[in-house]
């Protein structure tokens, strides 16, 4: 007869337990010496956007503009059309993290930064992904291009530490070039897209892996910036805000990229584009191992079926192709030599309440415990360093 034992958590990081949101957590401003010549760079942190869009959109679209604004204990996002786009209570419940300093203010930000150790970081959107609705054409243009705009100003105050992720226009591939070069104007050494694209301005789907989209992978390519996809597009419904939510919509956002992955690799993206690099931002490293062997046992079971069949063997593209961040992630970093120690990137996340805001020296200290001290140094910052160009 056998008897179960019960485990009260499977974290491994002793400041994890009850850290709680992330404006009332204690930052960690001691740890232990990391091994000389390391830097610490977070590959995904965020950035709150504030009031930039009216300030940066053009004279005759200043009336459509989309609002952030503080109201009722959070920060509020308004159409032009006066539809706000978060759902009641939104916002005040983003307060816990939103209202951090640091995240609309770079010398707060430098202090915490300071504090916990990291030497650099990458910026992500924090509003932008609540206007992913706007479908008006022009809107939607200067939505990404003021974005770009107001995200070089806030990062040219500690251009020494802070980089900038452009967004792009994912939507009219015939534009992607003039949109990657005002990216690179403005000091963009990456940009972004987002999971699900919508549709191109005739109302017709965007399938990333269609012969349409062709012109945007070769522009991609030939500018050789690497691309960013990173979780966190849909809203929480408010139709299911009821009993389990936020643990429900937050296990299911987190749940891995397998399907920009496959869409990617099975579509003959990566075929037509070999030179393309492609990061997973903030989906962790479990998810890597499985949706490779699954992958590669389809390229096998299923070669008389698949059309395109892909040159490779789909692993073949995450090894040479792709990368993804993580926070904390001791099942991926146990299975580190089926993911590449080359292809992992570690994150802090600043500040969201899945950050390592508050415990981040012992994050990164976990890196150095589970793998050797080269492979450390590339997950923690080596990585990222040279696949988005920071200066180390």
């Amino acid at each position: 007869m056998t008897t179960s034992q019960t485990r009260e958590t499977v974290l491994e990081i002793p400041r994890m337990m009850g850290i709680g949101d992330a404006i009332t957590r204690p930052l960690e401003t001691e740890g232990r010496d990391l091994p000389q010549g390391t830097v610490v760079i977070s590959a995904d942190s965020h950035w709150l956007e504030g009031d930039i869009w009216v300030e940066h959109f053009p004279a005759h679209l200043k009336d459509r503009a989309p609002r952030v604004f503080f109201e009722d204990g959070g920060w509020e996002v308004e159409l032009g059309n006066g539809e706000r786009v978060m759902t009641p209570g939104a916002a005040k419940s983003a307060c816990v993290f939103e209202c951090v300093p640091g995240m609309n203010n770079v010398p707060a930000r430098m202090k915490d930064l300071d504090a916990e150790g990291v030497d650099k970081e990458l910026l992500f959107p924090q509003k932008f992904f609540n206007l992913l609705r706007v479908d008006v054409l022009e809107e939607k243009e200067w939505l990404a291009r003021a974005y770009n705009i107001a995200l070089a100003e806030f990062c040219a105050q500690a251009s020494d530490r802070l980089m900038g992720v452009g967004m792009l226009n994912w939507w009219d591939p015939d534009a992607t070039r003039d949109a990657i070069a005002e990216i690179k104007d403005l000091g963009f050494k990456t940009m972004m897209v987002p999971l699900a694209p919508g549709f191109h301005p005739d109302g017709q789907p965007i399938d990333y892996h269609g012969r349409r989209m062709e012109p945007f992978w070769d522009a991609i390519e030939e500018s050789d910036l690497p691309l960013c996809f990173h979780i966190g597009e849909k809203p929480l419904n408010p139709a299911s805000s009821k009993r389990g939510a936020m643990g429900i919509y937050t296990m299911n956002m987190m749940g891995g990229m397998r399907g920009i992955w496959s869409t990617l690799v099975f579509g003959g993206v990566f075929d037509r584009n070999p030179g393309l690099k492609v990061a997973f931002i903030e989906s962790g490293l479990q998810w890597i191992p499985g949706a490779l062997q699954q992958a590669d046992m389809i390229y096998e079971s299923f070669s008389t079926q698949l059309r395109p069949r892909t040159e490779y063997t789909p692993s073949h593209y995450w090894f040479n192709n792709c990368y993804a961040t993580f926070m904390v992630d001791p099942v991926g970093m146990a299975l580190l030599d089926r993911i590449g120690a080359d292809r992992a990137m570690w994150s802090s996340d600043y500040c969201h309440n899945e950050s390592t805001y508050g415990y981040t020296r012992s994050s990164v200290e976990a890196v150095f415990g589970t793998t050797t001290e080269e492979n450390a140094k590339k997950i923690v910052g080596g990585n990222a360093a040279e696949l988005f160009g920071f200066a180390v």
